[in-house]
């Protein structure tokens, strides 16, 4: 076979040696499409799992909802009255949407907590054990609030590891100590890893609801419900009759859109992954199309070689040389071209997001959503044979037009 012949190597290795500033173009061109498209691809990896770290334990088909101030007059209430969502709100939307699967309420307190001499302000909140089915928070140590909290109304919290460095010295024992809320003690039994871009923060502590109510003076007053849908149900139809449920009966007016205000997570992650999704094609489209650019670069210098190397393919042909041996000259050096120069940007761009990685992973800004920005090795195997089909088939243009060459009208060319 040709491949094999030692003769044939020599013969791609002076023609390319030939004219090597050409080579070299031709190469980078290659080379940086390659480059451009591993190195965009890792990118958009990296986001993909810097979400999926910020979303770890986030039930994504979930939303919030509170009260605000109306603003339409109805049943004879003024316009701008204020009012509270009740206990009894959450129990009537379990029975009223079969849809729901989990529905918990919060209230939530910026309060000063004390440990021994050490005090700060941090967000406190009252909640559910169900709340940390929809929003897992990392126990590292302890545990979170029960059912026997709740029913007992037990002076517990769980509290961020944020919270530990704020108030706690270094090797002091956590678990079990005290810290007073309203000058009331409470037994630290959790302490939950935090992470700063989550809605709680590392700086949070959780109490039972029950608890909380009554440390609060809340009564039955709930600060916001958090809701989680079923995934085969459409969250942002949900959204909009549970709302439309509490207008009735609040006495709201069913016009009324400023009364209830709510966040819906579900709509805002189906953003983010069709963000994502959109980022991925353009990044396949655009990394494709600069790949076929350099390959276009490898057809147009064979066409041009083959016309400088006329004579040589004459004689070859006068000396009984088969056309599929002039063809196979030149698909061979196509695909030498090809190989090693998108070897080299895929090298390239393998180092360039190793650079990224070390860079994120050693920046004191923890806020960059980049993680592990790599390349699956299964696409970048695919896209690199097909990047060498490619050449190939390009490489057929110059083959061809160099069997048309008549051998007596070669050996003419001067």
């Amino acid at each position: 076979m040709l491949i094999f012949k030692r003769d044939t190597w020599s013969e791609i290795y002076h023609a390319l040696d030939k004219n090597k500033a050409r080579t070299l173009i031709t190469m980078i061109g290659v080379a940086w499409g390659m480059l451009l498209f591993v190195f965009l691809l890792g990118l958009v990896n990296g986001m993909r799992n810097g979400f999926d770290r910020d979303l770890k334990g986030t039930s994504t088909n979930s939303l919030f909802v509170w009260t605000q101030q109306t603003s339409i007059p109805y049943a004879g209430f003024g316009r701008g009255r204020t009012f509270n969502m009740k206990v009894s709100d959450v129990d009537a939307i379990k029975k009223e949407f079969p849809e729901v699967k989990i529905i918990v309420p919060r209230n939530r307190r910026n309060t000063t907590v004390v440990h021994g001499t050490q005090y700060k302000s941090y967000s406190v909140y009252g909640d559910f054990p169900e709340q940390n089915k929809m929003f897992v928070k990392k126990i590292i140590h302890g545990r979170f609030i029960t059912p026997d909290d709740m029913r007992n109304e037990s002076k517990v919290v769980v509290i961020g590891d944020g919270v530990v460095e704020d108030l706690y010295t270094k090797g002091e024992q956590v678990i079990g100590s005290q810290v007073k809320m309203n000058n009331v003690a409470f037994t630290v039994v959790g302490i939950y890893e935090g992470q700063e871009r989550s809605f709680e923060g590392s700086r949070s502590i959780f109490s039972p609801f029950t608890t909380f109510q009554k440390l609060f003076n809340e009564g039955e007053n709930v600060g916001f419900v958090a809701i989680n849908i079923d995934d085969e149900s459409d969250i942002k139809k949900a959204e909009e009759n549970i709302k439309n449920f509490l207008k009735t009966r609040h006495n709201v007016s069913p016009d009324d859109t400023q009364a209830f205000g709510s966040f819906n997570l579900g709509e805002m992650f189906g953003k983010i992954f069709n963000f994502m999704k959109g980022l991925e094609f353009l990044t396949v489209v655009v990394g494709f199309l600069t790949l076929l650019a350099g390959v276009i670069a490898v057809s147009s210098i064979l066409l041009i070689t083959v016309k400088e190397r006329t004579k040589e393919f004459g004689i070859r042909r006068a000396l009984g040389a088969k056309p599929n041996q002039i063809i196979g000259q030149i698909l061979l050096e196509s695909s030498v071209i090809t190989f090693f120069s998108g070897l080299i940007g895929i090298i390239l761009g393998t180092l360039v997001l190793m650079s990224v990685n070390n860079f994120v992973e050693n920046s004191e800004d923890n806020n960059i959503p980049l993680v592990n920005s790599s390349i699956d090795i299964y696409i970048l195997s695919g896209a690199f044979l097909l990047v060498l089909i490619m050449a190939l088939l390009a490489g057929f243009i110059p083959a061809m037009r160099a069997i048309a060459i008549k051998p007596i009208d070669a050996l003419r060319e001067e």
